[in-house]
């Protein structure tokens, strides 16, 4: 049976956002979401290692996840919660794809989803070998939120030649989402959590 994730917000959207983040980061784990605890119990027949769940299912079902603390991010909205969450992982919805993918990384690598491996890392080696040195330094930059101008301006090249770049990393990790050239990134090497 499949490791599964378990998604429990009323809110669909916010679901559809996660589970796709959830997607792009973790290999071989289902990702199911629910709308409420009871259609979530009625599915209880999978091998869930994780789940996310939103504070308002929290405050009113909390003794459903009140044992299962180790195994439960729940969903903020950056707001001070009005329900004690001690003992839980938060994730704040509200924030940026790049800081949810941020935070969802460091709670993998403190062992919150078992031992769940990304999909950057599945394919790490050859992934990483795709990219140029070149293009490595400027994913960097990149990641860390420089504009063209100031990663030209810091690798003595010029604009066109980063932007050239840009589009060849793009092109090469299928992607020109923030957040993913982010989890790439880290997951390979190329910079630190911390520089971020």
């Amino acid at each position: 049976m499949n490791p599964c994730f378990a998604i429990v917000d009323r809110n669909t959207l916010e679901s559809l956002a996660l589970k796709d983040i959830l997607w792009e980061l973790f290999n071989h784990v289902e990702i199911h979401s629910y709308d409420s605890v009871e259609s979530f119990i009625r599915d209880s027949n999978r091998h869930f290692v994780h789940f996310f769940v939103s504070s308002e299912i929290l405050f009113t079902d909390s003794d459903e996840f009140d044992t299962l603390k180790h195994m439960t991010t729940v969903l903020t909205d950056g707001a001070n919660p009005s329900m004690d969450l001690s003992g839980y992982m938060t994730l704040d919805i509200t924030s940026s794809e790049e800081e949810m993918v941020t935070r969802l990384m460091e709670l993998q690598k403190s062992g919150h989803y078992g031992q769940m491996t990304t999909r950057t890392e599945d394919t790490g080696v050859s992934s990483r070998n795709k990219l140029s040195d070149r293009e490595k330094e400027v994913l960097r930059l990149m990641v860390k939120g420089l504009i063209n101008k100031e990663i030209a301006k810091e690798l003595n090249i010029s604009t066109p030649t980063v932007i050239f770049h840009r589009n060849n990393i793009c092109e090469k990790l299928k992607t020109r989402s923030v957040g993913k050239l982010t989890i790439y990134a880290v997951l390979s090497g190329i910079i630190s959590i911390k520089e971020i």
